[in-house]
């Protein structure tokens, strides 16, 4: 089998993966998805063995206040700490960046510690935005007095909003 950058590589096996290759550019070697339904028990665990961290994205925003993480599975973003007068301007940006991602959107907030109502109103916009493009922001992990407040104001039939599961999405 030829190895995409020349030269030759074994096929992959269950006990005898390719050697990892580097990008080319200096930088850190490039990441291969496994497909685990074509790996062996001991295999799997001698690769999780060589593997021991996981891969985190960069943060969109990472203040001492808020942090903002694009994800993946579902496509959306995960929001962590505190949303007010000094940090709107970062989730709108932060917003900004998943606004042309096709299809429904999830929003992770049960690391929400605090969201003021500028804040919220950031979020209804953008589902409002969703909506006329036919497409949902789910609002999962809520913590319960933010999901008091959004049904209190009555943002819960906010067309293009969803108010997803307790723990995510």
């Amino acid at each position: 089998m030829a190895h995409p950058r020349g030269g030759r590589c074994r096929p992959r096996r269950a006990t005898k993966p390719c050697p990892p290759r580097s990008s080319g550019t200096g930088g850190a070697p490039e990441l291969r998805q496994q497909d685990i339904r074509r790996r062996e028990p001991a295999a799997l665990d001698a690769l999780a063995a060589a593997h021991s961290r996981s891969v985190e994205v960069d943060p969109l925003v990472r203040t001492a206040e808020l942090t903002v993480v694009p994800t993946v599975s579902p496509p959306g973003l995960r929001i962590v700490g505190v949303v007010d007068a000094g940090s709107h301007r970062h989730l709108r940006d932060a917003l900004q960046s998943v606004a042309s991602v096709r299809g429904d959107l999830c929003l992770e907030m049960s690391r929400v510690e605090f969201l003021d109502l500028a804040g919220l109103r950031l979020l209804m916009t953008f589902a409002r935005a969703r909506a006329a493009r036919h497409c949902t922001v789910e609002l999962a992990g809520v913590p319960p007095h933010l999901l008091q407040v959004i049904t209190l104001i009555g943002w819960d039939a906010t067309p293009g909003l969803r108010l997803g599961a307790a723990h995510g999405c």
